[in-house]
């Protein structure tokens, strides 16, 4: 009988710690969740180039974002020396959107920072 009871114990103790865990957690992911503005696209280009125009590659791994600047999403890296064209600069100083010809991120267009961009 009391071997019954400390499993029923130990069970208990985990439903607990695993509730109280998921409310620390949800409240955390929610506010990260509304804090992330949503992908930005041309709309916040000021300068642009032609298709073509200028192909380049990141001088180091670079996070590939959904906006210009750090508080837009990362959707992974583009690696060092993969190619990339770059399509504008942002309204926002140091911004560039780009899209990626190769790698991992290949067919792709978003933001990366430009001071990783090889100019």
């Amino acid at each position: 009988m009391k071997r019954h009871n400390m499993q029923v114990s130990r069970a208990a103790r985990l439903c607990v710690t695993a509730t109280a865990a998921a409310a620390l957690l949800v409240p955390a992911l929610a506010a990260s969740a509304e804090a992330a503005p949503a992908a930005v696209g041309a709309s916040a280009c000021g300068k642009t180039y032609p298709k073509g125009y200028w192909w380049t590659y990141p001088k180091e791994n670079v996070n590939f974002r959904s906006g210009p600047g750090t508080k837009y999403t990362s959707h992974g890296l583009v690696l060092k020396y993969e190619g990339v064209e770059v399509k504008c600069k942002a309204k926002v100083a140091g911004w560039m959107r780009i899209y990626v010809l190769n790698g991992q991120m290949k067919g792709r267009t978003g933001w990366v920072a430009s001071k990783y961009i090889q100019s």
